[in-house]
């Protein structure tokens, strides 16, 4: 009896240490918020940019969990994306230095998900690549925004 107590208590430290806790939600600030937040959020780029509660980008596609979640999050990203593309098509490299941090922080939060999101990444940087033939200023700015993206998003 004495050795089933042990195998099991042996058996549950396991799966907790392998199995870890859950991942928590999606942050409901990447949805319950407006295209306007995420445009005002991002005036802070390449610093450190946060939607209301103190939420960074990547974590919204880093803790996607379901389908209405996604669509949710990707309706709304996306149509931010098109219209920092539109201005910086338009030689706006401050639209394209927010483009690339959108991108950069979306990517990075699907490269530690669990792929929900990495279609949803891929639109996204799909947006911001009609750029890179784009006006030197414009490329740069991109690239810059995508690396601050990436490291701090």
């Amino acid at each position: 009896m004495r050795r089933t107590a042990a195998l099991a208590a042996v058996s549950l430290a396991l799966c907790s240490w392998a199995c870890g806790s859950p991942e928590p939600p999606m942050p409901r600030a990447c949805v319950d918020t407006s295209r306007a937040d995420y445009e005002r959020a991002l005036t802070a780029a390449p610093g450190t940019v946060r939607l209301p509660g103190d939420v960074p980008i990547s974590a919204c596609t880093r803790h996607v969990k379901t389908d209405a979640d996604l669509q949710n999050l990707g309706v709304l990203v996306h149509t931010v994306a098109e219209r920092l593309a539109t201005r910086a098509r338009a030689g706006d490299a401050r639209a394209a230095l927010q483009l690339g941090y959108l991108s950069g922080a979306i990517g990075a939060g699907a490269d530690r998900s669990n792929g929900v999101a990495a279609e949803l990444a891929r639109r996204v940087e799909t947006t911001s690549a009609v750029l890179v033939d784009g006006p030197a200023t414009v490329t740069a700015a991109l690239a810059r925004g995508a690396a601050a993206g990436r490291a701090g998003g």
